[in-house]
């Protein structure tokens, strides 16, 4: 555990570093110019929280079938570091669509009202999975999250937002860009959810000392 704290941050750092070097060489689109980088960090961030979201539920129903603590853990930190890139998606792309559209949030347009649903129901599944702190409760709330993310993305339909502007685009340089913008990004998100599962090996760890100091001491006292 020792050895992944001490990972993480120089991860977390050199895939900053390599998403922020790629952001900043990427060329200016024609239409939108510099806007381009903003749009291109909204949609990376976007699929590092579907990922986190899918592989939550993957998690979840590897527990359900083989019940073991590593795959909870797992599913649990998936759901807070998807349900946490998902967010940093929505805020990314309010001065994308202020300088695009007009207004910092396009309250009609699906995609944008599919964003806050998922936002909402993440929030909401991690509040109620903490609060009722059931293993299998947890894996089949996570497990069912990511279904509904999954079919709620397929469904949603756009006005004004193009359905996928980067994988349509006729540039494969852009396409090439967004792959190398989307790695490190997704790689952000399972560190995070590496060093959340690291965190909560941490804590059992501790409570079982604590609890082991409690008897022995309870032994002691029971003997003198």
């Amino acid at each position: 555990m020792l050895d992944i704290r001490r990972r993480f941050w120089p991860l977390i750092g050199l895939c900053t570093l390599v998403a922020t070097l790629v952001l900043a060489l990427m060329p200016a689109e024609k239409t939108l110019g510099q806007i381009i980088k903003l749009v291109y960090l909204h949609g990376a961030l976007s699929r590092a929280g579907m990922i986190g979201f899918w592989a939550a539920a993957l998690a979840g129903a590897a527990y359900l079938i083989r019940p073991n603590l590593r795959a909870l853990r797992w599913s649990q930190a998936l759901l807070w570091s998807g349900c946490g890139f998902w967010l940093a998606h929505f805020i990314v792309s309010m001065p994308a669509t202020r300088l695009t559209w007009g207004p910092w949030i396009a309250w009609g347009e699906p995609r944008v009202t599919m964003t806050l649903q998922v936002a909402a129901a993440g929030l909401i599944v991690i509040a109620v999975t903490w609060l009722v702190d059931s293993g299998r409760f947890t894996a089949v709330a996570n497990l069912l999250l990511g279904l509904t993310v999954f079919f709620l993305i397929e469904r949603t339909g756009v006005l004004r937002h193009p359905l996928d502007p980067i994988g349509t685009s006729p540039s494969s340089t852009l396409r090439l860009v967004y792959l190398f913008l989307m790695l490190p990004i997704v790689a952000s998100m399972f560190l995070v959810a590496w060093r959340l599962t690291a965190a909560a090996v941490l804590r059992r760890d501790a409570s079982e000392l604590e609890v082991s100091a409690e008897s022995m001491n309870a032994k002691g006292r029971g003997k003198s």
